[in-house]
Order: structure tokens, then sequence, then C-alpha cells
């Protein structure tokens, strides 16, 4: 790994081309915290790496194997045998599928009790974007400002992957803007690297202190262009410009 990538090792890597990803239409199960959680989050912007895979659907069976030579001569008919997977109530909210009862239950219990690897629903919730999950967990008293493993915040992690309807309603919801990860990394600095405008947009609102710095010294700004985030990075100078011209 280069320097340029370890640096800024921490958290979640969810890089994307724009701010609403496609849903996708595997059946594949969500990556973990565990598979996430030690991988970087500003990766070597030249080893065209990404790290952590958007899912809005998921279906929670796989299709048993069958005998390939006996379906490519036509002697068999290709038959799927559904598999139940069980899932946890934090993955359930990385897939959307949570409901009211669920999260009454919850409640009761611990609605901000962490998984194995240290994650709250919200912060799941938060990573995949699913908007609905998140209203329904921070109704029923989520911390909207949980720490996870490096003091990765909800609003980091969806900052991360460019869902800025999330990021707006975290923000309502009393989201600390500001607030960094263990190496100094901003929201604003996930949504950049990410080459997100519209969640730009969002933490924008918020008049961030566009001189604050990581421990190497970056701005949001020298990310930017660091990453070839053309796209923030023409946000991020209409703000400035903006703010210089008052």
């Amino acid at each position: 790994m280069s320097d340029d990538s370890s640096r800024l090792s921490c958290g979640f890597c969810a890089q994307r081309q724009t701010d609403t990803p496609s849903p996708s239409s595997t059946s594949t199960p969500l990556s973990t915290p565990n598979s996430l959680h030690s991988t970087s989050l500003l990766h070597d912007p030249n080893s065209g790496a990404t790290v952590g895979k958007h899912k809005s659907a998921f279906l929670p069976y796989r299709p048993q194997a069958t005998v390939l030579t006996n379906l490519q001569r036509g002697n068999t008919e290709a038959t799927f045998c559904p598999v139940e997977v069980k899932l946890s109530f934090h993955e359930r909210a990385g897939q959307g599928e949570i409901t009211e009862d669920q999260v009454e239950f919850e409640k009761q219990q611990n609605i901000d009790a962490k998984d194995s690897f240290g994650f709250t629903p919200l912060h799941w919730a938060c990573y995949y974007g699913q908007f609905a999950a998140v209203q329904l967990l921070i109704e029923a008293g989520a911390s909207v400002n949980a720490d996870a493993p490096e003091m990765v915040t909800p609003l980091l992690l969806a900052a991360s992957g460019g869902h800025h309807e999330v990021v707006r309603y975290l923000l309502e919801k009393g989201a600390n803007s500001s607030h960094m990860d263990i190496v100094g990394n901003t929201a604003l600095m996930y949504a950049v690297v990410g080459n997100h405008p519209h969640t730009c947009n969002e933490l924008l609102t918020k008049d961030p202190d566009m001189t604050a710095t990581n421990e190497n010294g970056d701005t949001a700004y020298s990310l930017a262009v660091e990453y070839g985030a053309t796209l923030a990075q023409a946000v991020l100078e209409q703000y400035l410009t903006a703010i210089l011209s008052v």
C-alpha cells in the first residue's frame, strides 16, 4: 500500500461515481463490518481499488448448484432450492428490511446495541443508504452521533457512500458535521474523496471550517484535487467563491 493510501487508513471506503447509485440485482450477502472497517477510507487514487458494495436490495436465498454437464445436454431441468439465510437486526437494518415492531422490540432492549464489530444498527442503515430504516431507528431514539471503531459516526458512513438524503436527515436530527474520525477526517472529506457533489452541498449548508485539516495536513479541497474528484471540487470552489464575494 502506498503512503497516500495508508496515511488516511480508517473506517469504510465507498467510492461512488454518482450520489444515486443503481440498486444491485445480485443476491450476495451484505458486506460485514469486519471486512470493511479494517480497510482504507481514502485509498490510493491510482490503484482504482474500491472497498465495500452498496446494496439497496437483498434476496436472502442462494441457488443450489446443479450438474453442469446434464444442464448442457438438456438431460435435467435447472432447479433452484432456496436456502434461507438468517440475518441479525443490524444486517436487516443495512438492507432496509426492519419493521416498526422489530424496532420497538430492539428499543426495549437497546436500540444502540453494537454488534461484535462495534457498529450500531444505525451505522449499518447509513452505510447502505437505507433512508426509511434510518428514520425508524432515529425516531426510536438511536444516537445520530454514535461512535464505531476508529471514531466513525453514522454521518461519516452516509457521506462516504454519497447518500445525500440520509446526510440531510442526520444533520436535521443533530448529527455533528464537524466530527472527525481517528485520523482527523470529516464528513466533508469523506464526501469529497467519494466525489459526491450533492452530499458536499448538504454538508456545506452547515458552514464547515474549510481550513480544517486531518493528521496529514489535508483539507477537503486539497483532497478533491489529489483524488481528481472534479464534481466535488467544483462544488467547493463555488462555495468558496460565494463566501469571498460577500
